[in-house]
């Protein structure tokens, strides 16, 4: 447990022979003249305000090769969505990641997580009366290499070794709470954000790629943001679009009946209206044939989807069911999720007796 103490001591000394002090005193009223007036002190100047905006204010644009924007709270209070969610995060699973975090998931406005080379940063925006249980089960969970930094009111940054992982937490006007698993960098660069200290270096949505595409986080709960340029892995995607592509966001929202509607973007240089109508049909085709691949098959994608293009960005839009989706995902990911919400305490991880959770 992390614990910040500030004391300030002060000591008064005593009046030893009152009655000769009094004798000086009068003396030095009659005699002396009346004293100049003491220079008025100077109050410490206060320091400058932390930033306040949206998590992707804290991620930089540098080096970023993705970015998942969520609206928890939003997505667990839809009935269709948070039924479907249960299916593949029991909520006694979601506990104990709250138990061992300090964090409920179900209770955040907004998260994200981005990508780095080196590292993955895991972003929320935390309600009132959480960053301090957040703060010291994190320190719990420290194995090692412990260490607290405090560089201005408000400011908290814990590093240390999980595992045989650095991991780096900060958290800013208790408001803000940001995880670098891996390179504590990312979580540093958040801090000087925090202080404004980097206003020529862009974030992730100002950066030269991510700030050519619309805004998807307003209207959709989950939004999945790629720069580019793409890996050789994958520029050949979406029939070789990727390649000449700037970059990819979709954004996937809840429209009833049992679907949620998807919203693929990618921007580029697609020419005039010939070439930009060529680059939509090759789009098409793309999902088409992904929808005939084992993945589509498993997701039972819907092969009716609607495209359109302009000379920068290519459109596709399209209805998904949610219960083949949850199927899909259940099976595809599962084993993942479980890792990722299993994070033991400290004394957990040392008792002798413990035995692995196996609770899905």
């Amino acid at each position: 447990m992390v614990t910040w103490r500030a004391f300030v001591r002060q000591s008064l000394r005593r009046l030893i022979c009152a009655p000769c002090a009094l004798c000086v005193a009068a003396f030095a009223v009659a005699c002396a003249t009346p004293p100049a007036k003491p220079a008025p002190t100077q109050s410490a100047k206060p320091a400058p305000a932390l930033h306040h905006g949206p998590l992707t204010d804290f991620v930089p644009a540098a080096s970023l090769r993705w970015l998942v924007l969520a609206k928890p709270r939003a997505l667990f209070a839809d009935p269709e969505l948070g039924s479907a969610i249960s299916q593949i995060i029991s909520a006694r699973r979601l506990d104990a990641f709250n138990e061992a975090s300090g964090v409920d998931l179900r209770q955040l406005e907004h998260g994200a997580v981005a990508g780095f080379p080196y590292a993955t940063l895991y972003l929320a925006e935390l309600p009132a009366g959480v960053a301090a249980n957040a703060r010291e089960r994190f320190a719990d969970r420290l194995l090692s290499s412990v260490a607290a930094k405090q560089p201005r009111p408000n400011l908290v940054r814990i590093s240390g070794i999980v595992g045989q992982t650095p991991e780096t937490l900060l958290t800013a006007d208790d408001r803000l709470l940001a995880v670098s698993v891996g390179d504590p960098l990312p979580a540093k660069i958040a801090e000087a954000y925090a202080e404004e200290r980097l206003k020529a270096s862009p974030t992730a949505l100002r950066g030269s790629a991510l700030s050519t595409l619309p805004d998807l986080a307003s209207d959709n709960p989950v939004v999945l943001l790629a720069p580019g340029p793409f890996a050789d892995e994958w520029k050949r995607a979406a029939s070789g679009l990727l390649e000449s592509a700037i970059a990819l966001g979709v954004g996937i929202k809840p429209i009833g009946s049992g679907k949620i509607a998807a919203t693929v973007l990618l921007s580029g240089s697609w020419g005039q209206s010939a070439d930009s109508d060529i680059a939509a049909r090759r789009l098409a085709t793309a999902w088409s044939a992904l929808t005939q691949s084992s993945a589509g098959h498993l997701f039972q994608l819907n092969s009716q989807a609607e495209v359109s293009a302009t000379p920068e960005l290519l459109t596709l839009r399209v209805e998904l069911e949610l219960e083949p989706l949850t199927r899909g995902l259940k099976a595809a990911v599962f084993s993942d999720v479980g890792e990722l919400l299993q994070l033991p305490r400290q004394r957990e991880m040392n008792a002798p007796n413990s035995a692995p959770n196996t609770t899905p």
